[in-house]
């Protein structure tokens, strides 16, 4: 063969083979068909301890997702190489109700290399798995799939599969299903791994370190939602995506460096002197992206499901008027108003009221004044505000510290702080920094 044609048939197989492979990992596959009806949405319920909030959130806002709940059942974690497990004591009663969709989910975190193809370990987890599966039956009431969470490097996925294809076979006919990460779909692995389950769950939302840096952190970037979603498609396994409804506190030092991450109030590093920044899922972006896939969306793409069902006291998660708002893909909003509350002849409480249906940021700063002749006799702020007398009369508050600002729920309220005066007076509250 001439050495010209030889060249054009060598880049006519390195084109052919690049294209071949461009086609394996979805990138020039043609459109997924579309999808246009309802989705269904269903919400995670994570807590180890189902206490009486979560037993209230599961009567009163379960109800809402019309594809159930899926409950964290069980835990599986490595310790020094040995397999511990946690079973979560799940209020079968309310899983059993009305709803038979309510599904049931196995966490397992990271295992150490050497035992990812040990017969002892797939054995363990087929015994948490049996132990599971019985304990609600027992509370009367059958999952309407097991959801495999697994927490795998990328390049372990064909261990992963092995793991699913064990577990489908025991578990059968209950549908197994798994959490995927969207760096997974860059592995040859994925596909056979997705097509050993009954589908899987894209998880779209994640911590990195430097974007809880930057300057307009987020936990889910909707514009590669939205991709993810398209190429998730392309492997022909019905999923859906997990949506984050939490956020958490970032703590920074001086210079603006990630310290750690507080998921929960009370944690030490609060106090440790860092900095602390909200990071959290933002409402109207996410209620823009349910709207978007109610419009159009990959035909495999069978719904949402949120992390997490909200439960009054968890501080770091959506109130329930906000994720109610974003389900139906309409932005919530937030209406606060600070208001002059007498609680007796002389004595004013400054509170904020939230008649939205979107957390609100307590003001940094409010000045109260009063007609008359009264004088302060004596005054004090509330949930992070500090107070000090004008010059003119009348009293500023300031919020106290660069940490985040105190939120007020929707249709809730908070006190910011109070003053005594030395005789009744008609008090005006005015916000001069909402920040």
């Amino acid at each position: 063969m001439p050495s010209s044609l030889r060249w054009i048939a060598l880049g006519t197989a390195g084109l052919l083979a690049a294209l071949a492979v461009s086609y394996a990992f979805g990138w020039l596959r043609p459109a997924a068909p579309r999808a246009t009806s309802p989705m269904q949405q269903s919400a995670y319920v994570w807590q180890r301890s189902w206490s009486d909030p979560v037993q209230r959130a599961m009567r009163e806002r379960a109800p809402a997702f019309d594809a159930g709940v899926v409950a964290l059942g069980a835990e599986i974690a490595w310790r020094d190489g040995v397999l511990q497990h946690v079973q979560v004591p799940l209020g079968h009663a309310l899983l059993a109700g009305d709803a038979p969709t309510n599904g049931i989910a196995l966490r397992i975190g990271p295992c150490p290399k050497e035992l990812l193809r040990d017969d002892a370990t797939i054995a363990s987890i087929l015994q948490v798995t049996r132990e599971m599966l019985a304990s609600a039956r027992a509370g009367g009431w059958e999952p309407s799939e097991l959801q495999l969470d697994f927490d795998s490097a990328t390049s372990r996925l064909d261990d992963y599969r092995r793991w699913v294809e064990a577990i489908a076979a025991e578990v059968k006919p209950v549908p197994v299903t798994l959490t995927v990460l969207p760096t997974w779909m860059s592995s040859p692995a994925f596909g056979p791994l997705v097509r050993a389950s009954a589908g899987f769950v894209l998880q779209v939302h994640s911590v990195e370190k430097a974007a809880l840096e930057s300057d307009a952190p987020s936990l889910c970037d909707a514009a590669s939602a939205v991709s993810w979603t398209e190429r998730a498609a392309h492997f022909g396994v019905p999923f859906r995506v997990a949506l984050p409804t939490y956020g958490y506190l970032a703590m920074l030092d001086d210079d603006g460096k990630l310290r750690g991450l507080v998921a929960e109030t009370g944690s030490p590093l609060l106090s440790a002197g860092a900095r602390a920044r909200l990071v959290s899922a933002e409402p109207r972006a996410m209620a823009d992206l349910v709207a978007h896939w109610s419009r159009s969306r990959p035909e495999g793409m069978q719904g949402i499901i949120w992390y997490r069902l909200p439960v009054d006291g968890d501080r770091l998660n959506w109130a329930w008027p906000t994720l109610s708002r974003v389900m139906a893909g309409e932005a919530p909003a937030a209406q606060l108003a600070v208001r002059a509350v007498p609680i007796d002849d002389a004595v004013i409480e400054l509170v904020a009221e939230n008649s939205g249906d979107l957390d609100a940021a307590a003001p940094a700063i409010l000045e109260v004044s009063w007609t008359g002749g009264a004088t302060v006799v004596g005054a004090d702020g509330l949930a992070g505000m500090e107070w000090r007398r004008q010059d003119g009369g009348g009293v500023r508050f300031e919020r106290a510290s660069a940490e985040p600002a105190l939120r007020v729920a929707p249709r809730g309220s908070r006190v910011l702080g109070w003053v005594r005066l030395s005789s009744t007076a008609e008090v005006k509250v005015d916000v001069i920094d909402e920040r």
